[in-house]
Order: C-alpha cells, then structure tokens, then sequence
C-alpha cells in the first residue's frame, strides 16, 4: 500500500507492510495469480451482483456509540489505539493531504472483524477492520482517491473494490458518514497462504466478495429476517460451505467404515473438536430423552453416579460433568444449556432424520459481551437439524 505504514507488536510477533519493506520473508502474499486469472474470475459481474444482493441474516451491534448490522457468522470489536508494554499497533494511511488514517490521531477508531467459521486450516478467523476518522477536507472523496495507494485494482465499484497489496488479495469499502463527518474504511486482510489445500483463485475472489457484501450492508436497517437453514446456506462464501461439505464428508466416512461406530467428532489440526455426532442408537436416545425431557429454564444436576451420563462420559465429552445446568432454549428438535457455574454453553439436536444426535460445545470466555454466543448457536442448530 502506497504512502502507508502498518507495524503490529504483539510480544514477540512482528508484522510490517509498507513501500519501504526490505524483508520479503515478513510479509507473505496469497498463492501465485496470475493477471488473466484474476480477471476471469471477476469478469461475471452478474454473479457479483448476485453475492451483493443474496439477503442476508444479519444482527445489530452496538460499538463505541456505533452501530454495526453485521452478518449472523461476524463479530466486531472495538480496538484500543492505546499502546501497553505487550502490544505496540500503528498504523498511517495518507489518502489524500486532507485524509490521514493515522493510528495516533486522537479521533482514530478501530474495530477488529471476526467470522465464527474457521474456514481457513489455522486459529486466525480474522476478516479485517473497519477504520473511523475524521473528513478534515471540503469535498467528499471518490473511490478513486482511495485506490490510487494500491499496487493492482482487480474490480471496483463506487464504494468498493477487490485490490493487490504487496501480493495479497484483500476487499476494501469506504462510508462517508456525515452525522459526524467522518469516514468509514474497512479493509481485509485474510491470510490466504494458510489454507490446506491451497484456496483457488475463484475462491479468493469469492470470500472478498462476501466481505464486500458485509461492509456494504454495514449501515443499512435489518428487516425481516427468514431464519430458516435455506437462508443460511445460500449467504454462506463457497469457503464457507466447503469447510461444512468436508466435516460432512468426514463424518459420513467414518460411519461408513465402522458400522459399530457409536460417535466421532471431527476436529481441527489441533484436535479441537468442532462438534461430536453420535449415531442414534438405545444408549444415546435415551440420553437425548432425559436432557430434552427438562422444562424451559429447568435445571438439571449431574452426579458422578448417575447413570444416564456414564455415556457421554466414556465418550469423553466433557460438557456434563458434575455440576449443574440450565436449559435456555428448546425447539422441536433441539436444547441448549448452560453451565450455571459459567458462561459456557452446549447446543444438543436430533436431525429430523432421526438418525443422528449432535453436539457442540461453546466455551467459558473472559468478560465475554452479552449474547456473544446466540446467533452462532442459531446458525448450528439449524446446521444440525438439517444434517443428513
């Protein structure tokens, strides 16, 4: 990025992007494109009229004193612009001499943008930030102005555009909000070369699009919203579906060649388990029956001799350990509860196949925001109920 400067400390971790970088290793770019293939997969502007107008469930946040209507899959974080002993952040952005996205500016924001949905083989769910800074000028920019600070424009519109930075494929949308006079930026910064297998050119392009789609609806009301998992599925990235389509595929195989299989759970390059999928048998139905029997806001208190958990325990899940629990939700095919000693959380459903019962488990977190769980608890019993 042109007249730009972006340094991150985080302890040990450096990061540096910048005209004047000299240290090629530090900073590495999505997998080799070349110019023809990038155009090829823009050149359908239906389709990307298509992603831009797929409705989208979406949910209201309130940041900072603003409000964000974010996708149900995103999630949005005020960062402190405030530097400490563990953390340096900085980053300088001169767009124009009247427009400085400069990082020690005292009307600096910054909100950090999250996806729910590890699509990508690594812990990094990041999807960009969204910057606020004051117009100090007379004239409202054009996309224009914003863009000549970019290596490459692979596609853009008035508002938005799919740009090249130092190798690296990234979406970029900016908002002039004139309540305050201030703009709006948001710019990504996906690290594509982490996906295994490697993510394909179309497929790049594809979740910069959704990412567009995000900002672009940033600041637009939510209407009424269809909830239903058709709706789900049809604004899911083709990323996004994928990551489903091969736990899908995981699972199926591993049932397929163990008919005596009770569970599996499929799990992440760490062995972190996404979710556990038991196979509906005796044992685990009546499981399902004893947990779904219990009241809306009921309790329920788990022993270590009670019998009916001795199989969610051999099985090593660990959510129903001695304690107690809450039921927060029921619907006809699905339960959640919640650990009454925290804010941890555990969505059951029974397909509406009636073949399997799934499971997942939503960790305790630090000073969590209120509901941080609730549209990705939505999103997964729907997942569920429709698993086939």
């Amino acid at each position: 990025m042109k007249n730009s400067v972006l340094i991150i400390f985080l302890t040990v971790f450096t990061c540096c992007e910048g005209k004047k970088q000299t240290d090629d290793s530090s900073v590495t770019p999505s997998p080799a494109i070349t110019r023809s293939s990038k155009m090829v997969a823009l050149s359908d502007s239906v389709k990307t009229e298509e992603i831009f107008q797929t409705p989208t469930i979406r949910y209201s946040h309130l940041e900072k004193g603003y409000t964000f209507n974010l996708p149900f899959n995103y999630r949005i974080e005020y960062i402190s612009n405030q530097n400490s002993q563990n953390s340096y952040y900085k980053f300088q952005w001169k767009v124009t001499d009247d427009l400085i996205i400069d990082s020690n500016s005292g009307d600096f924001k910054h909100f950090s943008v999250s996806n729910f949905i590890p699509y990508l083989s690594s812990s990094s769910y990041g999807e960009g930030d969204f910057f606020i800074v004051k117009n100090k000028g007379k004239n409202q920019l054009m996309i224009s102005d914003f863009l000549k600070s970019f290596d490459e424009v692979l596609y853009k519109d008035h508002n938005s555009a799919i740009i090249s930075d130092y190798g690296k494929l990234k979406a970029f949308y900016f908002e002039y909000l004139p309540k305050n006079s201030e703009y709006l930026v948001y710019l990504s910064d996906i690290p594509f070369q982490n996906k295994r297998p490697e993510a394909k050119t179309d497929e790049m392009i594809n979740q910069l699009l959704h990412q567009i789609r995000m900002a672009k609806n940033i600041s637009k009301p939510i209407k009424n919203q269809d909830k239903s998992w058709n709706s789900y599925e049809k604004q899911l990235s083709v990323l996004e579906k994928d990551f489903f389509r091969k736990l899908n595929l995981d699972v199926k195989k591993e049932f397929t060649s163990d008919k005596n299989l009770k569970s599996f759970s499929p799990s992440d390059q760490g062995n972190n388990r996404y979710y556990t999928v038991f196979s509906n048998n005796k044992e685990i139905e009546t499981v399902w029956t004893n947990l779904y029997a219990i009241n809306n806001n009921g309790t329920v208190s788990v022993t270590d001799t009670d019998p009916n958990f001795d199989y969610l325990r051999d099985l090593n899940f660990r959510f129903f350990y001695t304690a107690d629990y809450q039921q927060i939700l029921k619907t006809d095919h699905s339960t959640v509860f919640q650990r009454k000693s925290q804010d941890a959380f555990c969505l059951i459903s029974k397909t509406k196949n009636k073949k399997f019962i799934i499971m997942k488990e939503f960790p305790d977190l630090v000073q969590p925001p209120p509901d941080h769980y609730k549209n990705e608890i939505e999103f997964y019993r729907e997942l569920f109920e429709n698993y086939k």
